[in-house]
């Protein structure tokens, strides 16, 4: 073999999957959410040295992640009839730019426009992100093109808090410079997106977009019924964080179980793409949604720290078996020429439910305690899988 030939061999190839774009949206997500991670988790002691409470934090965040929601809808739709990118880097270049504003608020009405403008961001870019990603893949890279963006994704939540911790020792404490400091990755994401992602061939291929409907495409309502279900049994994480809080666990091992966490997320994330392009994406769905089950139902009968920390842990293998592989499904389903509104529709589920979710959630625990609210979740998420597989027969008469 010439000496050419043999630094040819040697030089490592990447997936074919794995083209530019991919990795350019990838980045995108890694810096976007290390810039958000960096000072969200300040943003309760933020609120209450302004004078707000903690209720109104949870308010305020659940309605604004139902503002998003909303937007999504219409921000798909948008990007199916004039483009994705000009969205993207809207959405993207709002959000990085407002976050650092966190650090100069002076009121609680300020943070909560603060919040209310990064959420804005997010319902204008995440239909458009998941159509190009979606675009970017073959039918059978899928599942592998999602997971791989998820991974960073959860990558960038594992390293922001870090992020912001470092700097809140290298800052002595002061928590206004820190927040002032999620600029910096904002900017990476702006480089990002305008670098590294294209549109590729112009507005969504496959025909002129659906018209504006008050209902999803028809065609998605087989994966869509279903997750909205599992939705209502899905509350925040947060609760997790207080069932190992009450059971005894240090406040400051929280920061290390939430970023041990994440990188369960980075792993699962990458092994789900696997499993949904192997096996199917509804097949990856469904072992996500027992495992949650499973999950849930250990943290509502298991009240021992040493086995509800391990739990806690690998609860993250749920989002990657689940996450990535839902978003394949959609695009799998979605119409020609309505793939970004048919991402929008999936937004406005799993947003809008989100809030109702955590309502629903915290009354069982406040009215019958912990194992009642776990019982609850594992419950619908096991009907959310029965579903799953019989819609498609009941309104496609196929087998999805």
């Amino acid at each position: 073999m010439s000496p050419a030939g043999k630094d040819r061999a040697r030089k490592p190839r990447l997936p074919a999957w794995l083209t530019r774009q991919v990795l350019g949206l990838a980045l995108v997500s890694l810096f976007t959410d290390m810039g958000m991670e960096m000072g969200l988790p300040w943003l309760p002691s933020l609120l209450a040295s302004l004078g707000g409470g903690a209720l109104a934090l949870g308010l305020i965040d659940g309605l604004a992640d139902c503002v998003a929601a909303l937007l999504q809808v219409f921000s798909g739709r948008w990007a199916d009839r004039r483009g994705r990118r000009p969205l993207l880097v809207l959405g993207h270049s709002l959000s990085a730019l407002v976050r650092p504003l966190f650090g100069l608020a002076a009121g609680p009405w300020q943070v909560v426009a603060v919040r209310a403008a990064d959420r804005v961001g997010k319902g204008l870019r995440k239909p458009s992100q998941s159509s190009l990603l979606e675009g970017a893949a073959e039918p059978g890279t899928r599942g592998r093109v999602f997971g791989f963006n998820d991974a960073l994704d959860n990558a960038g939540q594992m390293l922001g808090p870090l992020l912001g911790v470092g700097l809140y020792f290298l800052f002595a404490g002061n928590l206004r410079r820190v927040l002032l400091w999620a600029l910096a990755p904002g900017v990476l994401t702006i480089l990002a997106v305008l670098v590294l992602v294209r549109e590729e061939g112009g507005p969504p291929a496959g025909g002129k977009a659906p018209s504006l409907s008050l209902a999803p495409p028809r065609q998605i309502l087989p994966a869509l019924l279903p997750v909205a279900v599992f939705t209502l049994g899905n509350a925040s994480d947060l609760f997790l964080v207080k069932r190992v809080l009450d059971i005894g666990a240090p406040v400051w091992s929280m920061a290390l179980l939430w970023a041990g966490l994440a990188a369960v997320k980075v792993c699962s994330a990458l092994l789900g793409g696997r499993l949904a392009d192997r096996l199917g994406p509804r097949s990856a769905i469904s072992l996500g949604w027992i495992w949650y089950a499973l999950i849930y139902a250990l943290f509502a009968a298991v009240a021992d720290l040493k086995f509800l920390c391990p739990l806690f842990l690998a609860y993250g293998l749920f989002h990657g078996l689940s996450e990535g592989p839902q978003k394949a499904l959609i695009g799998s389903l979605a119409p020609a020429g309505g793939k970004a509104g048919s991402y929008g529709w999936l937004g406005l589920c799993t947003g809008v439910l989100a809030l109702p979710a955590g309502i629903l959630f915290g009354a069982l625990w406040s009215w019958r305690g912990a194992p009642a609210a776990f019982g609850a979740g594992s419950a619908l998420a096991l009907c959310a899988l029965g579903l799953l597989w019989i819609l498609p027969r009941v309104m496609l008469g196929r087998r999805a």
